[in-house]
């Protein structure tokens, strides 16, 4: 199973989302990395606070988000059919984004396992037509989204334990993570919350889907027992803790940071995985939905921080 992620799904797009901050400083704008060989300027940024994904668009879709927006419900039913006759899931949509020849459809199931990711609509721009008989998606990406929803669901103590520690954390301290809306609406990273998403891939996460699949209304005690037999690689399962500072113009705190490390190193009872701190200022780039500047801080080393 692959680790696609929603940076990487859509390889052929670039993000256009026209979000802006005129008040960005100048020492923000110098901080400001490049994707590929375009460069980023400091109207592309607004407050994570304020980000929501309402206006996420793809590149040259305008016209098939039109085509999109008027078959909406045609191309919600598909998606729904789509997911319930290859996945055996249950969905709702949270939204519709025009692309190159197509929409992607942005779904969170309704029941466990709970999960984000997306689907691709094709759509005929010169004959106006959506072909709602071929709904696709990128291979491994569902997969990937469903089997972290399940390891979540039968670990649902270990992630209440980082979810609490999360939770107070930004309530102690000037950090926050992403608007829910903004999860929702754009975000497609499997079992994910406005602090954290998840990835995972190798056999015993095969064997956890297709167990799934089998029978979906299989318990969560006999999926966890079920799965005792197999050895999980805890490289496998990537856990992205990703913060932002509370406060505008404020650079990321770099000893708040390093507590945050430590605590997870040391905390007992998290989930088994492989974890990644990132912590940016507080602004996100609306065009790709990613706060990734010079000033962000990402010490952890892929693997670095392993519970066991």
């Amino acid at each position: 199973m692959k680790n696609n992620k929603m940076a990487v799904a859509i390889v052929s797009t670039t993000l256009l989302l026209g979000g802006c901050n005129m008040e960005v400083e100048s020492k923000k704008e110098s901080e400001i990395i490049g994707k590929g060989d375009v460069a980023l300027d400091s109207s592309s940024f607004v407050s994570v606070q304020d980000y929501t994904g309402e206006e996420y668009a793809l590149q040259d879709g305008e016209e098939t988000d039109k085509i999109a927006e008027a078959n909406r419900e045609e191309i919600e039913q598909a998606v729904k059919d789509f997911f319930l006759n290859n996945y055996k899931t249950e969905v709702k949509i949270h939204n519709i984004v025009g692309a190159v020849d197509g929409a992607s459809v942005f779904v969170e199931s309704i029941r466990e396992p709970h999960f984000y990711t997306f689907a691709i609509v094709p759509i005929d721009v010169e004959n106006e037509k959506v072909e709602v008989d071929k709904v696709w998606s990128q291979e491994g990406q569902i997969e990937d989204a469903i089997t972290t929803g399940l390891y979540a669901m039968i670990h649902d103590q270990e992630f209440s334990t980082l979810d609490n520690y999360l939770e107070k954390l930004t309530e102690e301290n000037p950090l926050v993570g992403t608007r829910m809306e903004a999860v929702e609406k754009v975000g497609a990273n499997g079992y994910a919350t406005p602090y954290y998403y998840t990835s995972a891939a190798g056999e015993y996460f095969t064997e956890l889907y297709n167990k799934y699949i089998e029978n979906p209304t299989i318990s969560k005690e006999e999926l966890k027992s079920s799965m005792k037999k197999y050895d999980l690689n805890s490289n496998l399962m990537l856990i992205t803790i990703t913060l932002y500072m509370k406060e505008s113009d404020t650079d990321p705190d770099e000893v708040l940071y390093d507590k945050i490390v430590s605590d997870i190193e040391q905390m007992e009872g998290l989930p088994r995985g492989s974890y990644s701190v990132i912590l940016h200022d507080n602004l996100i780039n609306a065009e790709y939905a990613d706060g990734s500047k010079k000033s962000s801080l990402n010490k952890t080393a892929l693997n670095e921080i392993r519970k066991e």
